[in-house]
């Protein structure tokens, strides 16, 4: 049986124990500051429970999960790459407080070849897989995103969106202009945590956008919709629908000014429902394959376009890529 340990266990922390569960791999040690919490646990009745991590350094295991909070967790991580002998590690996302430390990250996995997966599972999803395979089967490039989020906050959320961005659109960033929300809304895990929503564009190459409004005066759930010429694809993941509108085929020889029509709309069938321990088991999976490719370029470059969008709310301007190395050592404590 393949063994693993968890560092942090708060909520992300116990739906890595869920699924690790669902995957019949054996949770043997659990870390958190709060280890009298964890003593009231009744799973973890069998589990060795500690409230230093750096005591869980030389335990034997196959995989060890990083669920602390963004500020604790570079040095685990750096800890665990240099100082331990286990080989996988599963990361939350954000994936660190300043592009600094990401990039740090990636020289750090680089050296010591270990395998670091950073757990933003859409990408891996078969449902977002097939949205983009739909658009590609019809000869659709996506030039267009619109991200449409509640107060979710540039690193918790905007990680995820920025990451799909990628993932869509395949082209590199060139340039961000953001503004950020100066609303104040406290953040629900701490006053010492500060993600702030935002606004603002990313271009990428080939003139292909990515609009994001995650402003922190809407609680409605988020929308993510994808636009090429000729099709549109509405996703509400949290209600299971992946909605598609495509111009008629007798219209797609007239040019884009000819707009006044009925789209033909279809929903796309899911391989299966909006569910966070499900899909954190597909990042896990793709940590045991015996061809792994990290995810962790594609975090990095989220990250990039996060800092650039502080970057472009303290200047006023539009920030062009590669990100600027005095922008580099800029601290967001991200939750």
């Amino acid at each position: 049986m393949k063994t693993a340990i968890i560092i942090g266990f708060g909520g992300m922390g116990i739906r890595h124990f869920k699924a690790l569960k669902k995957l019949k791999i054996k949770v043997i040690a659990v870390c958190d500051k709060n280890v009298k919490k964890l003593e009231k646990i009744s799973f973890l009745e069998n589990v060795t429970k500690v409230k230093n991590y750096k005591k869980l350094l030389k335990f034997n295991a196959d995989l060890v999960c990083i669920s602390s909070n963004t500020m604790s967790r570079f040095n685990i991580i750096k800890n665990f790459i240099t100082k331990s002998n286990i080989q996988k590690l599963l990361i939350e996302k954000p994936l660190a407080v300043s592009f600094k430390e990401c990039l740090e990250i990636k020289n750090l996995i680089k050296k010591n070849n270990k395998r670091l997966y950073v757990n933003t599972y859409r990408t891996i999803s078969k449902n977002f897989e097939n949205v983009k395979k739909l658009f590609n089967k019809n000869k659709e490039k996506i030039t267009h995103i619109f991200i449409n989020s509640p107060s979710a906050g540039l690193g918790n959320m905007g990680s995820i969106f920025f990451d799909l961005g990628n993932f869509f659109i395949d082209e590199k960033v060139i340039s961000v202009t953001s503004w950020i929300d100066k609303t104040g809304t406290l953040n629900p895990r701490g006053k010492i945590f500060k993600d702030p929503g935002g606004y603002g564009i990313v271009k990428y190459k080939k003139n292909k956008k990515l609009f994001f409004d995650l402003s922190e005066n809407t609680s409605l759930p988020y929308e993510i919709i994808l636009k090429s010429q000729n099709f549109e694809c509405k996703i509400d993941e949290l209600n299971n629908n992946f909605l598609f509108r495509q111009r008629p085929k007798s219209m797609m020889a007239k040019p884009n000014y000819f707009y006044l029509y009925k789209p033909k709309y279809f929903k796309l069938k899911l391989n299966h429902k909006y569910d966070v321990v499900l899909m954190t088991t597909f990042s896990i999976k793709k940590l045991f394959l015996k061809r792994f490719k990290s995810n962790l370029p594609s975090a990095i470059s989220s990250m990039e376009t996060i800092f650039a969008c502080y970057a472009s709310d303290k200047l006023k301007k539009t920030i062009k890529f590669p990100l600027q190395k005095q922008f580099h050592s800029k601290r967001v404590n991200f939750a």
